[in-house]
């Protein structure tokens, strides 16, 4: 979805949307489930705007897009809590005028300030661009190493006895604290929900997949499709899934030559080309054209410096028949040699 002000008018706006909420239509369902997960700061707005289309089945009017999403939730808790002698139609005529008090009583609490404003716990979020790394320090003591490119969402704080979650964009090193009665941590991505209690493993949500490599401990990955089970993986398994292509695979890797980004190192064995320069953009932000479309299937062995991708230029121009040209800033050609 383009850039949108996500008020509680927009979501109830959108066709998609009232599919979801009131004719659960499998796909529009599938969209707007892993729109959610990777968007869990407009939970407020997405679930008063539930609760609206529910109480009067998407056929009354609107509310106007002045109405905030936290007053609107406040408006279907107060109708959760109405005697079941109570019609619909009479919780329908009462809203515009629950609403209008409930805005009142907002004005007021933000003209006197309180020392708790924590009712709705804050999403934290932190990106990174190229030639950046990040290591987060999580409000329970875990590590997140956020790759280059990347986006990381979490709640500023964590209740003690609530699920640990966090929402990844990009690619991750996560290092989970285990806590006593195995408390769980779950990362969402498009693809998967990772679930965790006490581990490290390296997530990559690039090229329309999920890709996650556990170096110890113990993971279960719960694909974002209906009825599947959980798939427990052991140290050293690779399992990627995209849940467009509807893609699955497992194998046993070296885990190092998977998470040697934190050491600004890739490590390549036997890959294609087209991998390769893939995995040098997505870290370096540098893009490289091949002359030669068939070049894309030949394999390399060896080790890349993302701060330095000139030596890799070297090896491979030491490797193959080929000259290299500079076409601009972070841009080169690779042409055969006795190529125009």
């Amino acid at each position: 979805m383009a850039d949108q002000n996500f008020t509680l008018e927009y979501f109830l706006q959108q066709p998609g949307f009232r599919a979801w909420v009131l004719e659960k239509d499998a796909r529009a369902t599938e969209e707007w489930e892993a729109w959610t997960r990777r968007h869990p700061e407009h939970a407020a707005a997405v679930q008063a705007a539930k609760d609206w289309l529910l109480v009067t089945d998407g056929e009354e009017a609107q509310p106007g897009a002045h109405m905030e999403a936290a007053t609107w939730q406040k408006v279907m808790a107060t109708i959760d809590a109405t005697p079941a002698r109570q019609s619909r139609s009479a919780i329908v005529r009462w809203l515009p005028w629950a609403a209008a008090a409930i805005v009142i009583g907002i004005a007021v609490m933000v003209l006197v300030p309180r020392k708790d404003q924590s009712l709705v716990a804050a999403m934290h979020t932190v990106n990174t661009a190229f030639g950046e790394v990040k290591t987060i320090a999580l409000p329970d003591g875990s590590e997140i190493c956020l790759n280059v490119n990347s986006t990381v969402k979490y709640a500023a704080s964590w209740d003690d006895d609530s699920t640990r979650e966090v929402w990844l964009g990009g690619e991750a090193f996560f290092e989970v604290k285990h806590e006593a009665g195995n408390r769980k941590f779950i990362v969402h991505t498009d693809d998967v929900d990772i679930q965790v209690v006490g581990t490290a493993f390296n997530v990559n949500t690039r090229r329309i997949q999920t890709q996650v490599v556990l170096r110890n401990g113990k993971v279960n990955l719960k694909l974002n499709q209906k009825d599947t089970a959980l798939i427990a993986m052991k140290p050293g398994d690779m399992v990627t899934w995209s849940a467009q292509r509807r893609e699955l695979s497992n194998q046993q890797v070296d885990p190092g030559n998977y998470d040697a980004w934190q050491q600004q190192r890739l490590i390549f064995h036997d890959a294609t080309l087209a991998e390769v320069l893939l995995a040098l953009e997505e870290n370096t932000g540098v893009k490289v054209q091949l002359e030669d479309s068939t070049m894309l299937q030949e394999t390399f062995t060896g080790t890349i410096p993302t701060g330095q991708p000139e030596v890799f230029f070297k090896t491979l121009a030491r490797s193959f028949d080929i000259t290299i040209t500079e076409n601009g800033k972070d841009s080169y050609v690779i042409r055969r040699k006795g190529g125009q």
